[in-house]
């Protein structure tokens, strides 16, 4: 009896061993990577050498000296304000880091000025959470407080920010009555004492010792007439540590005053100048951390007598004009690959576009530059604002948000207090953004995006699509749900098919049939029951929608009529928590150390709302595990494609304390997981893609079509098209799911945009939806949109098809409502969105209508 006791008792030891242990492990969550890894090593920087002036053969730029030349520019530098000018050799144009008139602003304050004059701003905080700017100019070049190096085909210029002299603390935080007067008021005529005297108060507990009042002090104007004073009483520094010693206040004063060393980087690479910052060789005080830095905030500033506008990516692209008189508007500001979703704020601030390219430019006259931020860019922010605001200038710039930022409320009695936070880790890498110069007929928003598809095409990050002459028919199946139902009053959530594989087929079979072969069929909810599906581990599909046979045949009946079919994955948002996710170790981290849970956005409370679901961020350092092991799951189906659905659109940070991963090492993270998705499943189809993931995707979907239409900007362009086409194959949003649903303008926008249809299609009919959380797909129902879509890629395909693989040249706006489309080889399109007829270059356009013109006509 003993005995079996014993063995019982060795077996519920085991089990509560082995259970403690399962626990242990699940606690820990899925492996991570070290963020570090996905870092750029630092180098070690350049030796700087003795800034040399070289022999200029031009007539230069007055008041500066040529640091740097090659066979395309020349870099000049002023000794005296740190300013730099580079000059094209060939036209002679010169572009300036500052307005070389900025004296004779009329409007702008001395301040403001001096912002003029500077280079670059740090925002930082303080122990308390205040908010200041110190602007290169008046907290360091004004007071020498720089230096300069020559280092290879460039210049270094390093800046010490920040007031190095005791200020307020030269005189004393505390001093005795008798101290006081014996030391200062009995050496000054009788007004000036009394003015020092009461800028001095007893202490509460000890009349005796009186108390410096800051408040009062720290005055610009009080504080230079207190400096004086305790100078004219010959008050000496040994005076002072003798007082801060026998009053505990420490030999250098109590309060550590703000100081930073920014060095800031030229340099001349072929036709193009690099302006850098390497972050990791910044220093700041202890108690003083660095928010963000703005970067050459005035280069290229235009006037209020230029013609031209600044570029921005806002969306699929959008012009600002020069000196538009919108001075009431606010200024336009973007993150660059949208906002950081890693944000416990529930409210958001404005419903746009996001920015997905790195890049701004301005046109002034008959010259351009145009920027590529190459290195910081998923931390970036670009900036613009226009003439007759604070100053005479139009410009355009990126800032740098180096640590992250959250709100945290603090509940003291009945009152709320919000307080700002920043992160304790500052990124370390560098920041670096390319700018080109681009005069005569190359000086437009076209010549810009030629710029900058070269440049990628040069990096292999883009490559020229295969010949063809039809678009793809992107379609969007809505597969699998979950919804709400009950068995005996009792709620549950049961997963529902709203297109199974088989009636997908159907779909495609009837495509076919009406001449639509090029089928792209992605296909959402398909495995871990449903659209908002289980952590991407096993790809195990859902037994409502079919077998794995019934996938495997759809897959291949649209590659024989020579589409294709994607099954789409969600890696970066996790809607369930199963065995294989742990919020508290796998999900990120806000800045406030609370585990990121999200929910999704509702346009009409202007803020997250729990009643269209939760989910969590992913951890960046947590994503290589889950691509690796969804990878091989779904590997054995055989397919060689996949849709991704957030991987080539979201990054966020993580903020927890031990593994804190920057939007920047998130980028690097999300690009080696679509690489290696890219060598395993070729075919890959990118959602809402942002220019990081434009290497590895064959096929993007939801391709902004618009810009944000905000109230500084004038104009919408396809800066984005035009970069992209004849490279990747691509569709804007869902046709019927659009905010527009004027189908024939939808029509003119895409044949415009060389955009190829995209509808999202069930089955079922769309009243299904209802009461769940995909009632916001209120038009699926694929019969009821069939014909209209048939007859639309029928017309759309005519014109664009053979065009499918060709460059777009050139997008020019004739007048309101009638733009051209003009392609590499001379073929061109002619839409007329007006309600009358219009002729333009010897070609008719029917109203509301398209055709073709150049040598295509």
């Amino acid at each position: 009896m003993n005995k079996r006791k014993g063995i019982l008792t060795i077996f519920a030891c085991a089990v509560i061993i082995a259970v403690a242990g399962g626990f242990m492990l699940w606690n820990q969550g899925a492996p991570a990577v070290n963020p570090a890894e996905y870092r750029p090593k630092a180098e070690a920087p350049e030796p700087g050498k003795e800034l040399s002036k070289l022999q200029d053969d031009s007539a230069g730029v007055p008041g500066m000296i040529l640091v740097a030349q090659n066979e395309a520019l020349s870099l000049y530098y002023n000794e005296q304000t740190a300013e730099v000018s580079v000059m094209e050799r060939e036209s002679g144009e010169i572009w300036h880091s500052n307005p070389s008139d900025r004296e004779e602003d009329a409007i702008a304050s001395p301040f403001e000025k001096e912002v003029m004059a500077s280079q670059f701003a740090v925002s930082f905080r303080d122990e308390i959470g205040t908010l200041e700017t110190y602007w290169s100019n008046p907290w360091s070049v004004a007071n020498n407080n720089f230096s300069a190096a020559g280092i290879r085909n460039g210049i270094r210029v390093t800046y010490t920010l920040g007031d190095v002299s005791l200020g307020i603390d030269a005189m004393p935080k505390y001093i005795t009555k008798t101290r006081l007067q014996e030391k200062v008021l009995s050496k000054l005529e009788e007004s000036l004492a009394r003015y020092v005297e009461t800028r001095y108060y007893p202490v509460k507990d000890n009349p005796e010792l009186l108390e410096r009042l800051d408040d009062q002090v720290k005055k610009p104007l009080v504080l230079k007439k207190m400096l004086a004073a305790f100078q004219e009483a010959g008050y000496t520094e040994e005076d002072l540590a003798a007082d801060n010693e026998a009053n505990g206040y420490g030999a250098g004063g109590g309060a550590e005053k703000p100081n930073f060393t920014v060095p800031l980087e030229y340099r001349l690479d072929g036709d193009s100048l690099v302006v850098s910052v390497p972050v990791g060789q910044v220093t700041e005080s202890a108690k003083h951390r660095i928010r963000s830095i703005d970067l050459l905030r005035f280069f290229g500033a235009a006037g209020t007598k230029e013609a031209g506008y600044m570029l921005v990516p806002d969306g699929s692209g959008a012009l600002i004009r020069l000196n538009n008189g919108k001075v009431k508007e606010e200024q336009y500001v973007q993150r660059v690959y949208g906002d950081d979703p890693n944000d416990n704020s529930w409210s958001r601030g404005q419903v746009a576009r996001k920015a997905t390219m790195p890049v701004y430019g301005m046109k002034a006259g008959d010259t351009a530059w145009f920027a590529v931020i190459e290195e910081g860019d998923a931390i970036a922010s670009i900036a613009a604002d226009i003439s007759g605001k604070q100053n005479s200038y139009n410009y355009v710039f990126s800032s740098f948000a180096v640590r992250g930022e959250d709100e945290l409320e603090l509940y003291t009695g009945d009152q709320i207090q919000e307080i700002q936070l920043l992160s304790d880790k500052i990124y370390s890498g560098d920041l670096a953004v390319r700018y080109r110069f681009l005069t005569g007929e190359d000086a437009s928003y076209s010549g810009m995006a030629q710029v900058y598809r070269e440049s990628l095409v040069a990096q292999n990050k883009l490559n020229p699509l295969e010949e063809g002459t039809n678009l793809p028919f992107y379609l969007d199946v809505l597969g699998s749900i979950d919804k709400q139902k009950s068995a005996l009053g009792v709620p549950y959530d049961a997963v529902i098919s709203m297109t199974s594989f088989e009636e997908a087929g159907e779909m495609a079979q009837q495509l076919e049939g009406d001449g639509i072969a090029n089928v792209r069929m992605r296909y959402l909810g398909w495995f871990g029951k449903g659209v908002h599906h289980k952590p991407p581990v096993k790809a195990k599909a859902d037994r409502v929608l079919g077998s794995v046979t019934d996938l495997k045949e759809l897959s291949a009946r649209l590659k024989e009529q020579g589409g294709g079919l994607y099954p789409d994955v969600a890696f970066q948002r996790v809607y369930r928590d199963d065995g294989n996710f742990n919020p508290s170790s796998d999900a990120a981290r806000f800045v406030t150390r609370e585990v990121a849970e999200l929910y999704p956005y509702d346009r009409n409370m202007n803020r997250m709302d729990p009643y269209y679901g939760t989910y969590n961020l992913l951890s960046p350092a947590k994503l290589p595990f889950y691509v690796d092991e969804f990878a091989k799951s779904y590997d054995k189906y055989g397919i060689g494609a996949l849709s991704l659905r957030d991987l080539g659109a979201v990054l966020s940070s993580d903020y927890r304390v031990q593994r804190v991963v920057f939007r920047e090492d998130a980028k690097s993270i999300v690009s080696d997981q679509l690489r290696k998705l890219s060598d395993s499943f070729p075919d890959l189809m990118v959602a809402d893609a942002s220019a990081y993931s434009w290497p590895y995707a064959k096929h993007v979907i939801d391709v902004p079509a618009s810009s944000s239409r905000f109230s500084l900007s004038d104009e919408e362009i396809p800066f984005y098209q035009m970069v992209v086409h004849g490279f990747i194959d691509y569709a804007g949003e869902a046709l019927n799911l659009g905010d527009q649903q004027e189908v024939r303008r939808q029509m003119l926008s895409s044949v415009e945009l060389g955009t190829s249809p995209h509808f999202l299609w069930s089955y079922e009919p769309s009243s299904t939806l209802k009461f769940t959380r995909f009632d916001y797909m209120y038009s699926t129902e694929y019969q009821a949109w069939y014909d209209e879509a048939v007859s639309y890629y029928k017309e759309v395909n005519e014109v664009l098809g053979p065009l499918r693989n060709v460059p777009i040249a050139e997008h020019i706006r004739h007048r309101e409502g009638v733009v051209e489309v003009r392609y590499e080889g001379g073929a061109s399109v002619i839409i007329n969105y007006t309600d009358q007829a219009v002729t333009i270059n010897g070609v008719r356009v029917e109203a509301q209508h398209f055709a073709a013109g150049g040598d295509g006509a």
